[in-house]
């Protein structure tokens, strides 16, 4: 379950993550660095959300990674998080 949850945290993460190196250090790896680290990072969460895709939508298993809470009342609780299901990708 650790291991499922951190790749659909890496989806959203991993371009985030590389167009802030790119911003961050473009001067210092070059265009040709900056070229590098940005794709990888959007090719490995392309290749990511593909397997997140086919675990939802054939497998029809639905999907929910609560990352933090937000409010919690008595009966009502909200709280941040990523919900995946086959009626939302298909």
């Amino acid at each position: 379950m650790k291991t499922l949850s951190l790749m659909y945290l890496l989806i959203v993460f991993l371009p985030l993550l590389g167009s802030s190196v790119a911003g961050f250090f473009g001067r210092f790896l070059g265009s040709e660095g900056t070229a590098i680290i940005t794709t990888t990072c959007v090719s490995f969460s392309s290749i990511f959300s593909f397997l997140a895709f086919y675990e939802v939508a054939p497998g029809a298993s639905a999907c929910y990674l609560r990352i933090a809470p937000w409010i919690s009342s008595e009966m009502f609780d909200a709280s941040w998080g990523f919900f995946g299901d086959r009626e939302v990708t298909g």
